[in-house]
């Protein structure tokens, strides 16, 4: 990974966090209306409030961390907690990889430099790679997926 532009990312990811967090936890609840159930509501916040303060900007922060210290094995440890924990709230290897792309997308509308880019598509692939081969390892039956 290029370490200047990862680090050029990881500020940009920072500049954005907040933006590309409630368009992408909207988009999320559009999609998939069944995660509503799965926040717990508190009276200050909306559905896309907490769906981003709970599930986007978490993510937000990962990919952060796996930019600055240039290690994409960070996130093996978070996604195979969620994938351990979160389907038994209704969370789906669906609703999951749906908001890496869709963050990544929110991520592309911004202009990044083309070293930037690739960078951003390096940590897309690896993420979505490593949720194909945590579900896949963990259901037998789960249908292969390319990225």
């Amino acid at each position: 990974m290029d370490e200047i532009a990862a680090t050029q990312l990881a500020r940009r990811v920072d500049d954005y966090r907040q933006a590309i967090a409630e368009r992408v936890a909207a988009r999320l609840l559009r999609a998939f209306p069944e995660l509503t159930h799965t926040l717990r509501l508190e009276e200050n916040y909306g559905p896309v409030e907490r769906m981003a303060e709970v599930a986007v900007r978490p993510l937000s922060d990962l990919i952060r961390a796996m930019l600055l210290f240039d290690a994409l094995e960070i996130a093996e440890t978070e996604l195979r907690w969620a994938r351990g924990v979160l389907p038994r709230w209704g969370v789906s290897y669906e609703h999951t990889t749906a908001m890496i792309r869709w963050y990544f997308e929110e991520l592309g509308r911004l202009p990044l430099s083309p070293a930037e880019r690739a960078v951003a598509t390096e940590v897309e692939r690896h993420l979505l790679n490593l949720m194909v081969r945590l579900y896949r390892t963990a259901e037998p039956n789960q249908r292969a997926v390319t990225v």
